[in-house]
């Protein structure tokens, strides 16, 4: 993924350059919001990217971008156990992970399994797939618990 620490205004070049190699026009809440999902590990609540904007981005406005961003493949929406939706930053590189649930505070973070765990399960899908006769495009793997902090 592109979570990586670096200084602020490599963010923003870093956004610009994502948008750009993406042919998406370049707005400055397009590029907030670009910069907010590169700053911030892991997948984010829409009310979390609005508090972080600091009330640079409107709700409606925000709904937009990320609808777009979608188009491009730039972001991914999960929907948590509870309805809410997160939105993290898509990779272009092939960053296949898993999510965790808190099912007390709602956080949710990013775990990748073992490369074997990933490979058996891949062949359990050809099972289904086979089985059921259909096609499986992606699949997921979500754990339900509690975080340290609760």
């Amino acid at each position: 993924m592109y979570n990586v620490f670096m200084p602020k205004e490599d963010y923003k070049l870093k956004s610009r350059k994502i948008l750009e190699d993406n042919n998406i026009p370049i707005t400055k809440p397009r590029l907030l919001v670009m910069e907010i999902l590169l700053k911030n590990r892991g997948p984010l609540k829409v009310e979390e990217i609005i508090k972080i904007s600091k009330g640079k981005l409107a709700i409606s406005s925000l709904y937009r971008i990320i609808n777009n961003l979608k188009n491009f493949s730039l972001v991914n929406e999960i929907k948590t156990p509870e309805n809410t939706k997160v939105i993290e930053l898509s990779s272009l590189e092939d960053d296949h992970h898993h999510h965790i649930f808190c099912e007390s505070c709602g956080a949710v973070y990013d775990f990748d399994i073992n490369e074997q765990i990933e490979n058996d399960l891949e062949k359990e899908i050809l099972k289904v797939e086979e089985k059921y006769n259909v096609r499986v495009n992606s699949h997921t793997l979500e754990f339900l618990g509690y975080c340290k902090k609760c």
